[in-house]
C-alpha cells in the first residue's frame, strides 16, 4: 500500500474542517461550550405530540411545550408511517412531562427504556422528538440551531450523489458533466456493485466501465466519490477500490456488508483511497466499535437513522476525538439534509462536502420552504430560528394525525 497516497487523499477528504489541528481544536471546545451552555433545565414541560403523516415516506412531528412554544421535527423517512405508531407507543411517554433542555437525557431514556427493543423503529421515531425539539429550543433562543452550537450560517459544499444503479455509464457521466456545468457542482458521487450484492454487479461489467467513464468525462478537478452499498467481499472490495485507485476517486463508501465490521478493516488497511461507512449503523456502542478498531476513514452517521442530533453529535465527538472525518449520510431531500447542513456547520472533524441528492423527488414537494437550492456548488445552511424552514401548513393539514399528550 502506498502510504504517502493514502495520507494524501485522507487530508484532502478532511481538509474543509480541519486545515489546522489548532482549528480543530478551537471548533471543538466551541461546540462544547454551547452544548455545556444548553444543559440546562428551560423550566418548560413538554405536554403535547403530534405527528402528521402522509403515506408511508413522510412524518412529521409537533412537540408543544405548556407554555405554548414550539418546535417542530420530522420522523426518519422510509415506512414513516410504522415509526409514527412507535412514537407514539414506545417513545412518548418517556417524553411527555420533561423539560426540553433535558435533550439528552430525553435521548438516553428513549433508548434504555426500549431496550428490548432495538434499534431501528425506536431511533426513527425518537428523531422525530429530538428534532423538535432542537427546533424549540432554537426558536426559544432566536438563534437557529447551527448558531446554538456555536456556527455560523453560510454556504457548504455539496457533493452531487446519484441514487441510481439502472443509469448506463454513458448517461451517467453526461448528467454529472450537465450538473457541474450548471449549477457549479465540484463532486459527485456514484454507484458501484449492487446492494447487497455477494460481489455480482448490477449488470455485467457497470463497475469497470462507470468508474473510467464518469472520471474521463469529468476531468481531474472534480472530486468522485463511489457507494457499494454492502455489495462485497473483502477481496472482490480491495479489487474494486485499486480500480478507484488508478482513477483518482477519493471516498469508497460501505464496500462491504455493513454488519462486517471486520471486513471493512481489511479493506480500509488495504486501501489507499478512503473507505466511508456507518450510514445504517444506530447504536452507539456499535460504534464505538467501529471507530476504536479503525473500520473505516470516514464515518456517516444518517441523523434520521441514529435518532436525532443529539446522538449523532456523540458520534461525531467520538471520531474527532480518534482524528476520523465525519460526513453524515444525507441521501433525500427531506428534513435529512436540512439537519445535516447545520450538524457540518459546527462539527470540528467535518468533511469537505455535505452530500445532496440529485435524484428527482416528488415526494417532498410542499413539505417545507425554503427549498435547498445549489449554487455554485453550495447549499445554504438555513439561518432562521430552529432549523431555519417551515414546515408548509397545507401539507400538515392533508396530513393523517395522531396526538400523545399529557
Amino acid at each position: 500500500m502506498d502510504m504517502n497516497r493514502r495520507t494524501f487523499l485522507l487530508g484532502t477528504a478532511a481538509a474543509a474542517a480541519t486545515a489546522t489541528a489548532a482549528q480543530s481544536a478551537t471548533k471543538a471546545n466551541t461546540l462544547q461550550q454551547a452544548l455545556d451552555a444548553m444543559r440546562v433545565k428551560t423550566g418548560l414541560s413538554i405536554k403535547r405530540i403530534e405527528s402528521f403523516t402522509q403515506g408511508d415516506l413522510l412524518s412529521v412531528v409537533r412537540l408543544t411545550a405548556d407554555d405554548g412554544s414550539q418546535g417542530m421535527g420530522q420522523i426518519s423517512t422510509y415506512d414513516a408511517d410504522i415509526s409514527a405508531t412507535v412514537l407514539h407507543r414506545k417513545i412518548a411517554p418517556f417524553v411527555l412531562g420533561q423539560d426540553p433542555g433535558d435533550f439528552e437525557t430525553i435521548s438516553v431514556r428513549c433508548i434504555e427504556e426500549n431496550y428490548k427493543y432495538p434499534w431501528s423503529y425506536v431511533n426513527r421515531a425518537l428523531t422525530g422528538v429530538d428534532t423538535a425539539i432542537w427546533d424549540l429550543l432554537g426558536k426559544r433562543a432566536d438563534k437557529s440551531v447551527c448558531e446554538l452550537l456555536g456556527g455560523t450560517p453560510g454556504p457548504i459544499p455539496v457533493y452531487g450523489s446519484s441514487m441510481s444503479r439502472e443509469i448506463t455509464p454513458k448517461d451517467e457521466a453526461e448528467r454529472l458533466l450537465r450538473l457541474r456545468d450548471e449549477l457549479g457542482y465540484r463532486a459527485f458521487k456514484v454507484r458501484v456493485g449492487k446492494t447487497v450484492g455477494h460481489d455480482q454487479d448490477q449488470w455485467p461489467g457497470r463497475t469497470e466501465e462507470i468508474i473510467p467513464t464518469v472520471r474521463k468525462a469529468l476531468g481531474d478537478d472534480v472530486a468522485l466519490l463511489v457507494d457499494g452499498n454492502s455489495c462485497y467481499t473483502p477481496a472482490k472490495a480491495i479489487e474494486v477500490g485499486r480500480m478507484l485507485e488508478d482513477h483518482g476517486y477519493s471516498h469508497f463508501e460501505e464496500p462491504c456488508p455493513y454488519w462486517e465490521l471486520e471486513w471493512t478493516a481489511e479493506v480500509t488497511r488495504a486501501l489507499s483511497v478512503p473507505v466511508a461507512g456507518g450510514e445504517q449503523d444506530n447504536d452507539l456502542a456499535q460504534w464505538r466499535r467501529m471507530i476504536g478498531m479503525k473500520a473505516v476513514d470516514i464515518v456517516q452517521p444518517d441523523i434520521c437513522y441514529l435518532g436525532g442530533l443529539t446522538r449523532s453529535l456523540k458520534v461525531a465527538e467520538m471520531a474527532a476525538e480518534a482524528g476520523v472525518t465525519c460526513v453524515p449520510h444525507s441521501a433525500n431531500l427531506a428534513m435529512v439534509t436540512v439537519y445535516t447542513l447545520h450538524m457540518m456547520g459546527v462539527i470540528p472533524n467535518a468533511g469537505d462536502h455535505v452530500e445532496f441528492s440529485i435524484e428527482p423527488t416528488p415526494w417532498i414537494d410542499g413539505l417545507y420552504s425554503p427549498a435547498l437550492t445549489v449554487n455554485d456548488g453550495k447549499v445554504t445552511i438555513p439561518d432562521g430560528p430552529g432549523w431555519g424552514v417551515t414546515f408548509n401548513p397545507e401539507w400538515i393539514t392533508k396530513a393523517e394525525r395522531q396526538v400523545s399528550e399529557r
